[in-house]
C-alpha cells in the first residue's frame, strides 16, 4: 500500500502566498487537462505549467484525481456564487427565471475554458464516471436544488412539482448550450436564445394571474398580419373610406379575455373584433370569414 503524501499546515503569514500557488497550480491544471486531456496529463506537465515545484504541488493535491476535483469545486464555486446571493432571486418569478438564464449564458459565452471543461468531462465520462458526478454534485445539484426551492416557495405559480419544474427549466438552457456550442448545431438548427428564454418562461409562468393592466390594452399593441400598408407606411382602412377614431370600451375580465380568445382564434385583433360585432352582431351559430373579416351564417 503506498503512504499517501502529507499536506503542509497554512499558517496565517503564509496564507496569501499559499493562494497565490493553489491558484497557479489550479490554473496550470485547466490549461493542461484542456490542451492534453485527462488522460494524458501528468502531474509533472502540470508543474512546469504552474511554474512551482513538484513538492507545493502534491503538498496541496495528493493526485491528479484529487487535483480535477479541486478544479471543479473552484469552478462550481465560482458560478454558483452569484445565484445564492438573495439578491439574485429577488423580485416576481418573469424578472427572476429572465435573470438566471441570461446569467448562464453570459457565462457560457464569456468564458470559453468552462465549455472547454465540459467537454472533456462528458469526453472522459465513461473511462472516469467519478469525475462526471463531482461535476455534477458540485454545479448541477446545488442551481436544481436553489430554483426548486425559489418554485416551491411561490405558491402562485402553481407547480406541482417544483422539482421536475426545475430540470425542465435548467434541463432546457443547458441542453441548449450543449446542443448549439459544443455539438455545433446552431447551424444545423438555429434557435434565437432569447427566444428560448421568452417560451421557457411563458411555461412556467403559464398559471400566474394575469397583469390586468397591462394586458387590457395589449389588442392595440398586436398587429393583424391581413392588414396591409399604403407606400407612405400606414395602415389602409378596413372599411372603405370610413374614418376612424380612438374610443374608449370598457368590458368586464371575463369579457375582455373572451373577446381575445375569439379574436386569436379569427388572426384579428381586439379593436377588429369590436368592429365586427358593432356591425353585425354574433349569434352562436355564425362564423368570421371573408378577406375582411365579416361575421357570415353558418
Amino acid at each position: 500500500m503506498t503512504q499517501k503524501k502529507p499536506r503542509i499546515e497554512i499558517n496565517k503569514n503564509d496564507r496569501s502566498l499559499s493562494v497565490e500557488k493553489v491558484d497557479a497550480i489550479l490554473n496550470g491544471a485547466m490549461q493542461e487537462f484542456l490542451t492534453h486531456g485527462y488522460t494524458a496529463t501528468t502531474m509533472d506537465k502540470v508543474t512546469a505549467a504552474a511554474g512551482v515545484s513538484k513538492t507545493t504541488v502534491y503538498s496541496y493535491f495528493q493526485d491528479k484525481e484529487g487535483l480535477f476535483v479541486a478544479l471543479i469545486e473552484r469552478l462550481a464555486q465560482e458560478k454558483c456564487l452569484i445565484i445564492q446571493e438573495p439578491e439574485f432571486l429577488q423580485g416576481e418569478p418573469r424578472i427572476v427565471l429572465q435573470r438566471i438564464a441570461t446569467n448562464i449564458f453570459a457565462q457560457v459565452e464569456k468564458e470559453p475554458e468552462f465549455l472547454g471543461l465540459v467537454r472533456l468531462i462528458i469526453g472522459e465520462s465513461g473511462r472516469f464516471p467519478l469525475l462526471a458526478q463531482t461535476f455534477v454534485s458540485n454545479l448541477d445539484k446545488p442551481a436544481l436544488e436553489l430554483v426548486s426551492q425559489y418554485f416551491a416557495e411561490h405558491k402562485e405559480l402553481q407547480l406541482s412539482e417544483p422539482e421536475v419544474a426545475a430540470r425542465i427549466f435548467l434541463g432546457s438552457l443547458v441542453h441548449f448550450v450543449i446542443f448549439q456550442h459544443l455539438l455545433h448545431g446552431q447551424d444545423v438548427l438555429p434557435l434565437e436564445r432569447d427566444r428560448l428564454i421568452d417560451n421557457l418562461i411563458n411555461l412556467i409562468t403559464l398559471n400566474l394571474p394575469k397583469n390586468r393592466e397591462a394586458d387590457q390594452y395589449s389588442g392595440t399593441r398586436q398587429k393583424s398580419a391581413r392588414r396591409k400598408r399604403s407606400a407612405s407606411g400606414k395602415f389602409k382602412m378596413d372599411y372603405g373610406c370610413e374614418p376612424k377614431h380612438l374610443r374608449s370600451v370598457r368590458l368586464t375580465d371575463t369579457a375582455w379575455e373572451k373577446l381575445a380568445e375569439i379574436a386569436e382564434q379569427n388572426n384579428l385583433t381586439r379593436s377588429e373584433m369590436i368592429e365586427i360585432f358593432a356591425r353585425q352582431g354574433f349569434a352562436s351559430n355564425q362564423h368570421i370569414a371573408g378577406d375582411k373579416g365579416q361575421v357570415t351564417g353558418a
